[in-house]
């Protein structure tokens, strides 16, 4: 065992990393990744060191993806990229050294038996994905992790398997998740019935849960076969914002003219790189009936100025009329804000050389009501998915998300982060008991709250 831990240790990286990365076929190996490292715990001390490497190879698969983003948003100076992508590995990887410390030093301090070791454990992988899902970003300035790596978001690819989530809230279902594979480690160790009853009980709520989401029939909602997406980026120079206006009013037309029953188009975010939608009243009357042939709302994402202030928004227009916007709350770290600390002409001229940082709005979520429509609550690309709950006080309004997804579909090394963030919008829908539109480059896709998803524009 001493000469295979290594082996184990990461090989149990490796796991953790695959399921995320290949989740439509592999999802189910989420729930098979502590096994080898809990295993060699009976034996073997693990170190900070131990826990440090281990940390280098799950941030490394994880994060590759952003990673290629921080090069792209580097352009010319992509090494600088790679240099900011690798101190954010180097330095996440240090919590799972010192919770692997913190374990070794407890059990071997309070001499603890096996049964309670693995206890220990289980906490610290608790603790390790509470810090990641919840805190790991702080240090950029704002109280918050990165959700696309808790262990329960490959679950989603099996909805069924999450239904208890909106009952028993995540930190029980995560708690009832690290079970399964510590009942394997017991079985491996004992190989006795005590731990075969023990693994029963820890996959019996997960098959409970499989087979009731396969039995029941929820009612589904039939309102989404009236929205339809616009999945495009339009752009215009400064001087002739009527050429972008014009294309997107051709596009309307086709849209009303293939699908009549249309009430609601919906375009991503930033899908116009114009920003003074509100001093176009003019050009607007391209989107009224007289031109696309029906009444409809258009809503789409675009940049403004508002006081002083640059915003990321979301522009609602009625009828060739605008009607408001709502200002994004959240904003993403370099490629719309900086933090303080690094925050400098070389870090300005290096990533917002061409646009300006976005300002963080605080002003109350409120809702869209749209004529005719039904009442919607407008959420923008990461304020979806950095908000554990609803910062809105509408509970059972659906959720209108618009996703600027662009700069994963360039490159392979991406792609898995457009398919995650559709698995983590599907477990918000879940967990939020809310129905959810999707709007992005890559996919347009109605989320029911009850696990069904259905494509937009099909």
């Amino acid at each position: 065992m001493k000469k295979l831990y290594w082996i184990f240790l990461i090989g149990s990286a490796i796991i953790y990393g695959i399921s995320f990365l290949c989740s439509e076929y592999l999802w189910w190996l989420v729930f098979i990744f502590p096994v080898p490292l809990l295993y060699i715990t009976r034996q073997v001390n693990l170190s900070f060191i131990h826990g440090y490497v281990w940390g280098l190879f799950v941030f490394t698969l994880h994060l590759s993806g952003v990673m290629y983003v921080l090069i792209c948003l580097s352009r010319e100076t992509w090494a600088m990229g790679i240099i900011a992508g690798s101190i954010i590995i180097l330095y996440q990887a240090l919590m799972p050294g010192f919770l692997f410390w913190c374990a070794t030093r407890i059990n071997q301090f309070f001499i603890l038996p096996i049964k309670a070791q693995l206890l220990v454990w289980n906490i610290v992988l608790w603790l390790f994905i509470m810090w990641i899902d919840w805190y790991s970003m702080w240090i950029f300035g704002i109280k918050e992790g990165y959700p696309l790596m808790h262990p329960l978001i490959p679950l989603s690819q099996k909805p069924a398997l999450l239904c208890l989530l909106p009952y028993i809230g995540k930190q029980l279902v995560t708690i009832a998740f690290l079970f399964v594979p510590t009942s394997i480690v017991m079985m491996l160790w004992c190989k006795n019935y005590k731990t075969v009853l023990f693994f029963c009980g820890a996959i019996a709520p997960w098959i409970v849960c499989w087979w009731w989401g396969a039995k029941v029939n929820m009612q589904q909602a039939c309102w989404h076969k009236k929205v339809k997406a616009l999945p495009m980026m339009i752009c215009s120079t400064a001087k002739n914002p009527a050429v972008a206006i014009k294309i997107a009013a051709h596009h309307l037309k086709n849209i009303v003219a293939t699908y009549p029953e249309t009430e609601i188009v919906i375009m991503p975010e930033s899908a116009f790189n114009m920003s003074n939608f509100a001093d176009l009243s003019e050009l607007l009357q391209w989107w009224h009936e007289d031109y696309i042939g029906k009444k409809i709302h258009f809503i789409f994402g675009a940049s403004r100025w508002h006081e002083g202030c640059y915003y990321n928004s979301l522009h609602w227009v009625y009828n060739g009329a605008l009607q408001g916007c709502c200002d994004k709350r959240h904003a993403m770290l370099l490629s719309e804000r900086l933090p303080l600390w690094i925050d400098g002409p070389i870090m300005q001229q290096l990533y917002f050389n061409q646009s300006c940082p976005i300002a963080i709005s605080s002003c109350k979520r409120d809702k869209l009501v749209l004529p005719e429509c039904g009442e919607f609550v407008p959420y923008i690309c990461s304020e979806l998915f950095f908000n554990e709950f609803p910062d809105d006080e509408y509970k059972d309004i659906p959720v209108i998300v618009i996703i600027n997804d662009s700069l994963f579909s360039v490159n392979v090394w991406s792609l898995y982060i457009q398919k995650l963030l559709v698995l983590l919008a599907r477990f918000r829908a879940i967990q939020w008991q809310r129905d959810i539109v999707y709007v992005s480059y890559a996919q347009s896709l109605f989320i029911d709250r009850h696990e069904v998803i259905h494509e937009i524009n099909k």
